[in-house]
């Protein structure tokens, strides 16, 4: 990062973003090969990959400011690219606290999608990410903290420092730690982590009985579903939210950690849930048009039209 960037980030962030940083390599494939058999590639594309850096690209597109704290990347050629990547695709991101480690393997996905916009995922350098600490320093200079599971126990201990410096937080996929749960002010979690064989009651159940249990908002998204939101301080069944209708899928990669950006920026503008709700399912939908877990997301102003609207943004 030149000083000059340095020097822009030297103030208050909207949000800082921590978790999951690495390089994706997106296929996009007629259909998956059987075992023995053979697919042709029709697209690859490589791009900045993670369920953090997808949040933290569409939260900057849509201009706020963004801390990125995320697992160390290699000084490997692969670490050299995602650096690259950054710098065209992703500016605005304060990448100060992505360590760059001459021994780490920088974490590389392999994401392939279906002409239904289903994918199918391969990784490596996922087991061994070195993540560092929340500091009161930072924590202290944003309202609003999220973070995601696959470094679960540095994920942890950045919870407990946000949670002690007073910041909003915005758990993904932590719904089975309930000291997490019953502090953060939205615990988003979905149909993957909950259950894929989980009919749309038995979801909408769990989501409430979430809520009663840990005291703070609950969302279970469901893909093209929608999701079912179960309130802080409002008794009774979840309720549920329709998706917008992507106006073409291409990939589903990304949908949720967009969802996730979407609620987030829905909080610090101080929206009401229901209002944050549906732009974070508009922004999910946009996603899906376009491969990658960020490719697809749009300009603050489409997004909201869109969301208003239903209706493609031109």
């Amino acid at each position: 990062m030149s000083d000059d960037q340095v020097a822009k980030f030297d103030g208050k962030y909207d949000v800082v973003v921590y978790g999951t940083v690495c390089l994706d390599a997106i296929w996009r494939v007629e259909r998956l090969a059987p075992p023995g058999g053979w697919a042709p590639i029709l697209e690859e594309k490589k791009m900045i990959g993670g369920e953090a850096s997808n949040t933290a690209v569409a939260l900057s597109r849509w201009g706020l400011r963004v801390a990125l704290v995320g697992n160390a990347i290699g000084d490997d050629d692969d670490g050299r690219l995602l650096r690259r990547l950054f710098a065209r695709d992703a500016p605005e991101i304060d990448l100060r606290y992505i360590r760059t480690l001459p021994a780490a393997h920088t974490p590389y996905c392999v994401c392939i999608a279906t002409p239904a916009g289903h994918r199918t995922m391969y990784g490596t350098g996922f087991d061994a990410m070195q993540c560092p600490t929340l500091t009161p320093e930072l924590a202290q200079k944003s309202r609003f903290f999220t973070m995601d599971p696959n470094a679960w126990d540095p994920g942890l201990r950045a919870a407990e420092a946000a949670f002690a410096a007073g910041m909003l937080v915005t758990a993904m996929d932590y719904t089975r730690d309930a000291g997490v749960t019953g502090r953060a002010a939205i615990n988003v979690t979905s149909r993957d982590h909950l259950g894929l064989d989980r009919s749309l009651d038995e979801l909408a159940q769990t989501a409430a009985a979430l809520r009663d249990q840990c005291g703070q908002t609950v969302i279970a998204t469901c893909g093209a579903e929608g999701c079912f939101v179960a309130e802080r301080n409002v008794a009774g069944a979840a309720v549920h939210f329709s998706a917008y209708a992507a106006p073409e899928v291409v990939d589903t990669t990304g949908a949720g950690d967009i969802f996730r950006a979407g609620l987030l920026f829905g909080q610090v503008q101080a929206w009401d849930l229901p209002r944050t709700v549906r732009f974070a399912a508009a922004a999910a939908a946009l996603n899906c048009t376009a491969m990658g877990g960020w490719g697809g997301v749009r300009s603050l102003s489409e997004t909201l039209a869109f969301e208003s609207t239903g209706s493609p943004p031109s």
